[in-house]
């Protein structure tokens, strides 16, 4: 969602052709780097051979919770990155650039 600048909040039917077609190349590469890093060890994961992955390092807003997005200039500008429950999972979302 982050890198199609789409909000979390917002329902998947209001969101216009062009903001939505956004979406599927930005699956596409999260998807492509998470596994050339081996994807996200957090806690007890690991990969089937043992190894760690590092795509948590390359996480964009989750986790970032208060800080400011790398696309915006900071404080005052930028309220930081903030952090919502839905269906009892975290959701971290830039207010400032994802409308």
């Amino acid at each position: 969602m982050f890198r199609a600048r789409l909000s979390p909040l917002r329902s998947a039917y209001t969101v216009p052709g062009t903001r939505a077609a956004r979406l599927v190349p930005a699956i596409q590469d999260t998807l492509r780097e998470a596994i050339a890093a081996g994807g996200s060890s957090l806690r007890d994961y690991v990969q089937p051979d043992g190894e760690l992955g590092y795509f948590q390092h390359a996480w964009k807003v989750y986790g970032h919770e208060g800080e400011p997005c790398e696309r915006c200039p900071g404080k005052p500008a930028c309220p930081g990155v903030r952090r919502i429950t839905q269906s009892g999972r975290s959701t971290f979302y830039c207010p400032r650039t994802q409308r």
